[in-house]
């Protein structure tokens, strides 16, 4: 094969990312999937658990998966995690208790971990192969742009689906949705990974751990911020549907809903490349943090229609934190490991969400949904507030 050729096939990666990306994220039953667990029977409390169930499972993977993409191949990780999630979405078509719940969200989640990190990874390794590193936050900015895009326009057909067919009908239209983004990822071409350094598995992978949190400060207090402000993310996209449904909102609305929130997000993301241009790193880093936190908050205050917006705040922080703060740790992170640390975030992100989720969920059940925003407003308030006071130190 030429360098001509290869350096084309890697361009042609950064394209077939965008359809992987539309594909996986393409979940027509997102909209609607907490009513459709508490249409089977569970509580808010119930649906946090089989979520944690699923970020307990991506956690478990996440670090050996990321190893696995750096050593063995970025194509073929991502094409067992987009099969893997096709089969958990499979087993979700089929369930109807708690403990059916679980054992396909698992699955599911055995297939996200595998592809959390790679697709960053790939991405980046693509770009610096073609001497275009510079334009990895515009790109990762815009493929998590495409993704939240893909979701809004699913949101809008998920909620009709689910009007006309049933909510279960959503779940096997997502299935065939996952088809194309298999075939895509099998054909990527994997890129060269810089300073490639062949060590025992578990011995790499502690010293890739030491590296993180020992040897690079900065890298360490990336990670720790990045996983905090993704978990607050994360926990709003699963308290919102029991919001909207709390205030009375109909199924076909809460789908228009949730495709807005989404379009806000892919709006940020495809631009947030331009804050650089006005913002330092701090800056961005401290309006993320303050950002969701006074939104939990506000939300802890209000019903209805406000918090409505509040919930568009935390939108619009979801939309720049993360193609910022995965900026931030892959400009730290040698290629060579750079899966492993995404998906050291990626772990991190999974269990404060499974620890935290369930334990908000009891208080919606047993008190409010607002006291509970109030609970995760103090707790990501802190989490935040640790890492960038840490940052300040080391003068980011």
């Amino acid at each position: 094969m030429s360098a001509s050729t290869y350096e084309q096939q890697l361009q042609a990666n950064v394209y077939k990312l965008f359809g992987i990306k539309a594909s996986k994220w393409f979940m027509l039953f997102m909209p609607v999937v907490v009513l459709f667990f508490m249409d089977n029977g569970l509580t808010v409390g119930q649906v946090m658990q089989v979520q944690a169930a699923y970020s307990l499972a991506v956690a478990l993977f996440e670090i050996p998966s990321g190893y696995f993409s750096d050593r063995l191949g970025r194509r073929l990780t991502l094409t067992l995690g987009m099969s893997i999630s096709a089969l958990g979405i499979g087993l979700l078509c089929m369930a109807h208790s708690f403990w059916g719940f679980i054992f396909a969200e698992i699955l599911m989640g055995l297939g996200g971990s595998f592809i959390s990190g790679t697709d960053s990874a790939l991405l980046y390794d693509s770009l610096l192969q073609i001497n275009r590193k510079n334009d990895y936050l515009k790109l990762e900015g815009r493929l998590y742009s495409v993704a939240t895009f893909s979701e809004a326009i699913a949101a809008i057909f998920g909620g009709l689906i689910a009007a006309k067919f049933g909510m279960r009908a959503t779940l096997y239209a997502f299935f065939i949705c996952l088809l194309p983004g298999i075939l895509l990822s099998w054909s990527l071409v994997e890129p060269k990974v810089q300073e490639i350094q062949e060590r025992a598995g578990w011995d790499n992978i502690k010293r890739i751990l030491h590296y993180t949190f020992f040897d690079n400060k900065n890298l360490r207090w990336y990670v720790l911020l990045s996983a905090g402000m993704g978990a607050a993310t994360l926990t709003m996209a699963w308290f919102a549907q029991p919001y909207f449904n709390s205030i009375g909102l109909s199924t076909a609305v809460i789908g228009i809903l949730w495709s807005a929130l989404n379009l806000t997000v892919a709006v940020f993301s495809f631009s947030v490349h331009y804050m650089e241009r006005f913002m330092s790193k701090y800056g961005m880093a401290v309006l993320i943090v303050v950002g969701i936190s006074l939104g939990y908050a506000a939300l802890g205050f209000s019903y209805g229609p406000t918090g409505v917006a509040f919930i568009f705040l935390i939108y619009i922080m979801r939309g720049i934190a993360v193609p910022v703060l995965k900026d931030f740790i892959n400009i730290e992170t040698p290629s060579d490991m750079r899966a492993t640390v995404l998906s050291i975030r990626g772990f991190f992100i999974r269990i404060i969400f499974a620890v935290l989720a369930p334990f908000l969920g009891w208080i919606s059940d047993v008190y409010t949904l607002q006291q509970a925003f109030l609970v995760a407003a103090v707790t990501f308030g802190i989490l935040g507030g640790v890492s960038l006071l840490a940052l300040s130190f080391l003068k980011l």
